[in-house]
């Protein structure tokens, strides 16, 4: 039990170093997991990815209408090119200016591709697998982000609990010390016995420092993670426990097949097939005609002074339907092409890999629970052994028929049972958050 100069002590040392102002955030897993999705710059950096990657769509959507354009242009000639011609009358050339010194055109042009080889319609399909690849990296990063926030809180729990665990050790050997000290005093233990339990007792404050520091760490870490600041002190309202294993009636198999339904990597993979396999049409548009259909309708005012009015600009109207065809670039093309079908080879051999590795990946959880639940199942047997095991000794050596050494083995015996339980707390807990990712359910 802690004593009551304990709580006085963690009480004023909570109003000296806790700054004036700080807030507390009650946090539990679901609290965590939500202040990380919206704080979390990793996070956030995936979405703005995904709204980048939606305005290509719409970049590369707009290379199928009609282009429009107003345009004008302003000409001033300083000096006007001279046109010399035979003279048709006699021996002789003729010279004259052709031109005016200020030329002013303004209208309207029209432009829109009617075949490109299949380049254009593409390109707009190209945009929208990376959108959806795109979609997919940024649930691929949630459930990231979320098993590491599981990952640090459980941290952060079994850190505070190997604390406490450490704290309740302290006390036992002051306990066993104090113990050892009343006896000394009526004559049934020795000095040897008294400086070896106060050597237990200074073995202690240290471990416990180190512990301390280590939940401190843990917990800097989570804020890091959660993206809260130090302004806030965190109230943890939940501890390590042990929580009924959801995936208990499930097989090996099933489970492989629900990750290979679920997993974003997966649709990732299928959309980058599919992008390589459009980036091949890309590529073999290179060696098609491109046919392009244009209208123009403008006016032009050609005037030596600039002062041009109304009558002085004519209207000219015309289309044009251009073709261009492409012969030689260099074997350019046939690179792209060939660079092309690799890519599609490379996407069907990262897809058995991806399998194996998402099958490995839910095998590795799903047996790590069943070995953490069975060691934590046994260590609360265990601990309950330790602890009555602890009491006999006590009791034996208080009434003289046992040493100091059964109480101080039994001590170290219960102490090693508790922390490896919060260890296979810690463990399971994780590790069913690691199963839950490999099945995209977090």
């Amino acid at each position: 039990m802690i004593s009551s100069k304990s709580l006085f002590l963690t009480a004023i040392v909570l109003i000296i170093f806790i700054p004036a102002g700080a807030q507390q955030l009650n946090l539990d897993l679901a609290t965590a997991h939500e202040l990380a999705l919206k704080n979390n710059p990793d996070y956030l950096l995936s979405e703005e990815s995904v709204r980048h990657s939606k305005a290509q769509i719409t970049e590369a959507r707009g290379g199928l209408f009609p282009m429009v354009n107003v345009f004008s242009q302003y000409q001033r000639a300083w000096e006007l090119p001279t046109v010399v011609f035979d003279d048709p009358t006699g021996p002789g050339k003729i010279e004259f200016k052709m031109g005016t010194e200020h030329t002013l055109i303004y209208g309207v042009n029209f432009q829109q591709p009617l075949f490109a080889g299949g380049a254009i319609w593409s390109g707009y399909r190209i945009t929208k697998h990376g959108y959806h690849i795109a979609l997919n990296q940024h649930q691929a990063m949630r459930q990231n982000i979320l098993l590491a926030v599981s990952s640090a809180y459980y941290g952060v729990l079994f850190l505070r609990s190997v604390v406490r665990v450490v704290e309740e050790a302290l006390e036992t050997a002051q306990e066993n010390l104090d113990q050892v000290q009343t006896i000394r005093a009526v004559g049934q233990a020795s000095d040897f016995d008294v400086l070896r339990a106060d050597v237990a007792v200074a073995n202690y404050r240290p471990l416990l420092v180190s512990a301390r520091n280590n939940a401190r760490l843990a917990i800097s870490k989570l804020r890091q993670i959660i993206g809260v600041d130090g302004n806030q002190e965190l109230v943890f309202t939940e501890g390590l426990i042990y929580i009924n294993n959801i995936f208990s009636d499930q097989t090996v198999e099933s489970l492989v097949n629900i990750a290979l339904k679920n997993r974003p990597e997966m649709d990732i993979l299928k959309e980058r097939k599919q992008l390589a396999q459009r980036q091949l049409v890309l590529a073999r548009s290179a060696l098609l005609p491109n046919i392009m259909f244009g209208t123009s309708y403008q006016y032009q005012g050609l005037k030596d002074e600039f002062d041009f009015k109304q009558d002085d600009f004519f209207k000219s109207f015309n289309s044009t339907l251009s073709l261009n065809l492409p012969l030689f670039h260099g074997w350019q093309t046939r690179a792209r092409i060939q660079g092309s079908k690799i890519n599609i080879r490379e996407v069907e051999i990262q897809e058995k890999s991806l399998v194996d590795g998402l099958r490995l990946e839910v095998e590795s959880a799903f047996f790590t629970i069943q070995e953490k639940e069975e060691n934590v199942l046994t260590q609360i047997k265990i601990i309950d052994q330790a602890r009555e095991a602890l009491r006999l000794a006590q009791l034996q050596y208080a009434e003289g028929g046992g040493t100091q050494l059964d109480v101080m083995n039994a001590e170290t015996a219960l102490n090693q049972s508790r922390m490896n339980y919060q260890q296979s707390l810690f463990e399971y807990n994780v590790a069913i958050a690691q199963l839950k990712k490999a099945l995209n359910q977090l």
